[in-house]
């Protein structure tokens, strides 16, 4: 896990876990795979949470909305409850940057990292379009061991982006990030965790 969550180095950190386990490898493996389905398919991940809050969308390079597996170097576009990014048309931006899937015989993982980052739709401003500096990283992962299935959500070097140069972006995005890094973020993580976990419990 050292080499797939990036390094906590400043700023906060959140972490929200999931296991489960099965009556055989068999199961825990058909398990992981409808798990992997559902978190590609990021579009859906609303429908996940068991208390839904904030929409996804995957788009393309160019920010237009598209419906399919999340691939490498895709964008979402986050939905947020409260007041929005005044530049980024209400919308918080974040960067698929890495994608690992490795299967063995032994076990089965696979993790998506992404990071905030400007608003695609606006290449002109190259500010971050999101409540978080572009440091900091949430991690989604499933992993596979025998019968058992975690499932992990890992947020690091949670900064407060107010560095823009927009001023109402730099406002708002200290009253959205403070809210997160006292705490407003973890019921939506702990949410959409326990929500795939459920998921895969009822299959």
């Amino acid at each position: 896990m050292k080499n797939i969550i990036p390094e906590q180095k400043e700023g906060k950190k959140l972490d929200c876990f999931e296991s489960i386990d099965f009556e055989n490898t068999e199961i825990a493996s058909q398990a992981f795979d409808l798990a992997y389905t559902k978190l590609v398919h990021v579009n859906y991940w609303y429908e996940l949470a068991e208390i839904p809050a904030t929409t996804f969308q995957l788009t393309d390079q160019c920010g237009l909305p598209i419906d399919r597996a999340v691939q490498l170097h895709d964008y979402i576009r986050l939905n947020i409850p409260g007041p929005g990014l005044p530049s980024g048309d209400g919308y918080d931006w974040v960067n698929v940057v890495n994608i690992i899937s490795n299967i063995t015989q032994e076990y089965k993982l696979f993790a998506l990292t992404l990071k905030p980052c400007p608003d695609p739709q606006h290449k002109e401003n190259k500010d971050t379009a999101h409540f978080f500096e572009g440091i900091s990283s949430s991690t989604f992962l499933i992993e596979q061991r025998r019968n058992s299935i975690l499932i992990q959500y890992a947020g690091r070097n949670e900064i407060i982006n107010v560095e823009n140069e927009n001023l109402g972006d730099n406002i708002r995005n200290f009253i959205v990030g403070l809210g997160a890094k006292m705490g407003a973020s973890y019921p939506q993580w702990k949410s959409l965790i326990k929500g795939l976990a459920n998921s895969i419990r009822k299959n």
